[in-house]
């Protein structure tokens, strides 16, 4: 019985070392926090420039679906950089 009472005197004194070169409350903290993970900031011109790319490809989707060549044709000689696949990409690239 005397032996637990020392062991855990040792076990307090310890800890409160311990607690002068260790923030007690940043280890805490650190178990029960969620790691969140954060997007890269975007400013609201990016924002807008993706938003009317979205809408650009949207547009051409249903150009296609409702046969109309024409348009989507025009859609991109007004914008041949949208409409570039993979390939031709990194052929640009290299």
């Amino acid at each position: 019985m005397q032996n637990y009472v020392v062991y855990g005197l040792i076990a307090v004194g310890c800890l409160f070392i311990l607690a002068n070169f260790i923030k007690p409350t940043y280890i805490i903290a650190k178990l029960f926090k969620k790691t969140k993970v954060e997007n890269a900031p975007v400013s609201v011109g990016e924002e807008n420039f993706l938003h009317i790319i979205s809408l650009w490809y949207q547009l051409k989707e249903c150009c296609d679906q409702c046969k109309l060549s024409v348009a989507s044709d025009k859609l991109d000689e007004v914008f041949p950089l949208l409409n570039l696949n993979e390939v031709q990409v990194n052929d640009k690239v290299s």
